[in-house]
């Protein structure tokens, strides 16, 4: 089929299309997307997806929400706050009309039970890492787990050990088989994080001295657990002042803490729903959900729509546009865009990418940079793709300007880091990622595997969807040209693609990831040691060390380390300028370049020379949008009149208004 064809299908395809949708319901919604594929959950603290979000920002709402003209956090729920001198604690003043739909006040005790929900580790929360930075919910979250492994697998293991000195090679296996970086990330026992980080093995000192290390840093971490299952989220931590008042205390400033309490993770749930009996795990469906966004959830009919409506309870109703919504679970590029073009979308947020030269100049498409990295997932948990050597090789191998020329052809810019463009006071590292067959193929004869030879054959799993499709089948033809490997693309839908990926039963695994904030740490902290989205199986003690310490800028100016940097001085100028700044404003920004300095050599581990993910583009966001539909902001307007894209592609709901229902698609392609 040509590219002109593509555009419309036949006549009662078509047709069989729009009755399909239409049929649903006796209406159609005010405004009608599609969302890509059907959501896993609409709990806020079990979801991880973009689909997801989209739903949850419609039906609930945090402390804050985005403006939806800069995405700044403004007021929501909290309808103001004050923050301490320090940046260590934040209290949130909740407005007394925020109400639930059965009619109940949201109160502070239902976010401060809601924080607590995420950070229980039989609840499972995936993103409660973004919320690590509130005093005791990491140990709640993990130190129970960790001093269970300590004090069991892990010393145990050791005992197995020779009692003497140990080699690099011995130590180095020893601590990523039992992740002891991750498990001893935080201790105040600088000897223990030495010995984890440690690239030279250890001496007989420090290995006889180490069981009991193990020992007493298990007892920690269970007493840690302890106190903090009994006050976080009830008097410590985050917590309830009275009804309307929230108090969150931070371990160190967090310079975005404020855009996570617009993030989903951070909404208040309601606790008489979810604990009711039978409820647990579907208490978020159109029969049992309980919600405070500016819309309800009106109905959910898998493979066809979810329906919300404006709710009658949320307190700024008035500001609502929109009656209702449909979120369309339409993974089909084609599909989605014939109903676009017939208008039974307003807003498709992607289509086919041989359509480009058809749909850029359609006064209707909209197309801008994104905060957002497409990568590929590398298990490193079993040979031969637990070898840097092998992981750098096909990194070399990959030319990612021929995907985003040949493939995608939008502007896209190939990724030769993990962080995105556009981030302010950023600077990328120095990147062992190029296009260099040569070189790939030298590695990979270190490595053992002269021409490919010996390398078992290589699966590249992606989750279903055409570009995905086109993208995995140049990567095997390129590896295997430039290196003689084997490679079998795959692809799953997507709760089962979600599901292999957390099981570890890949080779590489399709993977993209937007940024939940402005700061190179929402695409760095995944990769810490255990972390709930890492998923490689990939674990480097000073990678750990650098997160934890550009959390914490204060704690680390006080006892540095530069062992394992690549520009040490660097870091060295930055301390110096920290420690002769004074307090205020010039310290304030100090510290926050000392962090971003950190970050910086987070990032140079992953993409100069670890590689357990391998970086391929960085979004260029496309669309159609009917010129019905005012509100989207491609283009966002800050406070000082700068004009910035809309690097995280969110267009909330709230925000949005339909001048005219009977003329919606933006006509024939051109």
């Amino acid at each position: 089929m040509t590219r002109a064809g593509l555009l419309v299908l036949p006549l009662l395809a078509l047709l069989a299309i729009g009755l399909t949708f239409r049929a649903s319901f006796q209406e159609p919604a005010a405004f009608t997307f599609v969302n890509g594929t059907e959501p896993t959950s609409l709990d806020p603290g079990l979801m991880t997806g973009e689909p997801e979000g989209r739903i949850a920002d419609a039906i609930f709402e945090g402390l804050t929400v985005r403006d939806p003209a800069t995405l700044r956090p403004v007021p929501g729920v909290a309808e103001r706050w004050t923050i301490s001198e320090d940046g260590r604690r934040y209290v949130f003043h909740l407005r007394e009309d925020a109400r639930w739909t059965d009619g109940r006040p949201v109160t502070a005790h239902d976010f401060a039970w809601a924080w607590r929900r995420l950070q229980l580790p039989e609840h499972g929360g995936e993103y409660a890492y973004l919320l690590h930075g509130v005093r005791h919910a990491e140990a709640l979250n993990q130190h129970e787990a960790q001093a269970m492994a300590l004090a069991g697998p892990v010393r145990e293991a050791l005992a197995a050990l020779p009692p003497d000195a140990l080699d690099a090679a011995t130590w180095r296996g020893f601590v990523l088989d039992h992740d002891l970086a991750g498990r001893v990330r935080g201790t105040p026992d600088r000897a223990l994080v030495e010995a984890a980080a440690s690239e030279t093995g250890l001496t007989q000192a420090e290995r006889r001295a180490l069981p009991a290390r193990l020992a007493r840093e298990a007892e920690r971490r269970k007493k840690a657990a302890k106190a903090a299952r009994e006050h976080y989220g009830i008097d410590e931590g985050v917590y309830a002042r009275d009804e309307r008042t929230l108090v969150v205390d931070l371990v160190a400033p967090i310079p975005y803490f404020l855009e996570l309490t617009s993030f989903y993770p951070s909404f208040p749930v309601p606790r008489w729903v979810v604990e009711a009996p039978g409820n647990a795990a579907d208490w978020f469906l159109p029969d049992k959900i309980v919600s405070n966004g500016p819309f309800t959830l009106e109905a959910w009919r898998v493979g066809d729509r979810i329906r919300v409506r404006r709710s009658e309870s949320y307190w700024g109703r008035d500001r609502i546009a929109l009656e209702s919504a449909d979120a369309l679970p339409i993974e089909n590029q084609t599909t989605a865009l014939n109903l676009y073009l017939t208008g039974d979308v307003d807003w498709l947020p992607n289509y086919p990418s041989d359509l480009v030269d058809a749909l850029r100049n359609r006064p209707d498409h909209y197309s801008h940079p994104g905060l957002i990295v497409y990568y590929y997932r590398v298990n490193t948990r079993q040979p031969p793709l637990d070898d840097p050597r092998v992981r750098q090789a096909l990194a070399l191998a990959i030319d990612r300007r021929s995907i985003v020329d040949d493939v995608l052809r939008l502007g896209q810019i190939p990724a030769h880091h993990l962080v995105p463009p556009g981030i302010p006071g950023y600077a990328a590292p120095p990147t062992a990622i190029r296009h260099d067959p040569a070189r790939a193929r030298e590695l990979l004869a270190e490595a053992g595997f002269p021409g490919g030879e010996g390398l078992p054959e290589i699966g590249v799993l992606y989750n279903t969807h055409e570009s995905h499709k086109k993208i995995a089948e140049l990567i095997a033809d390129q590896l295997g040209r430039a290196l003689g490997v084997r490679v079998k693309p795959y692809n799953q839908e997507w709760q089962s693609y979600l599901a292999t990926m957390r099981s570890g039963e890949y080779d590489l695994g399709r993977a993209g990831w937007i940024g939940d904030y402005l700061d190179p740490n929402t695409f760095l902290d995944i990769w810490v040691t255990n972390g709930g989205n890492n998923q490689t199986g990939w674990s480097h003690a000073t990678y750990d060390r650098l997160i934890e310490a550009a959390s914490d800028v204060e704690s680390y100016s006080q006892r540095p380390f530069f062992e394992g940097l690549a520009e040490p001085d660097r870091i060295r100028a930055g301390l110096l300028r920290l420690s002769s700044a004074k307090e205020g404003s010039a310290r304030r920004e100090a510290a926050a370049a000392l962090r971003l300095g950190l970050l910086r050599e987070a990032e140079h581990i992953l993409v100069g020379r670890e590689l357990p993910i391998l970086p391929i583009y960085f979004y260029v966001v496309s669309g159609l949008v009917s010129p019905r539909v005012e509100g989207f902001h491609t283009e966002l307007v800050m406070p000082d009149g700068a004009r910035l894209p809309n690097l995280q592609n969110l267009h909330p709901l709230r925000g949005l208004r339909v001048r005219d229902r009977a003329a919606r698609a933006g006509g024939p392609a051109s």
